[in-house]
């Protein structure tokens, strides 16, 4: 019973998990081109996150 409970908890979450570990993924492999590269796509994913979280926010009515 408590698998189940665990496993409905991820389940309404997967589909963040599996962004932000895309990101991370995308992140890491940028920073093998070289550091530069590697510290814009650290400040893309940032700014991509802000940006849904104000959509978010902004869909839910929140401020």
């Amino acid at each position: 019973m408590i698998f189940k409970t665990i496993f409905k908890q991820i389940g309404r979450y997967f589909d963040v998990i599996c962004f932000t570990l895309a990101l991370v993924v995308g992140d890491c492999a940028a920073f093998t081109f070289g550091k530069g590269w590697g510290l814009l796509a650290v400040g893309l994913t940032l700014a991509i996150i802000g940006w849904l979280s104000e959509v978010i926010a902004g869909s839910k009515g929140g401020d």
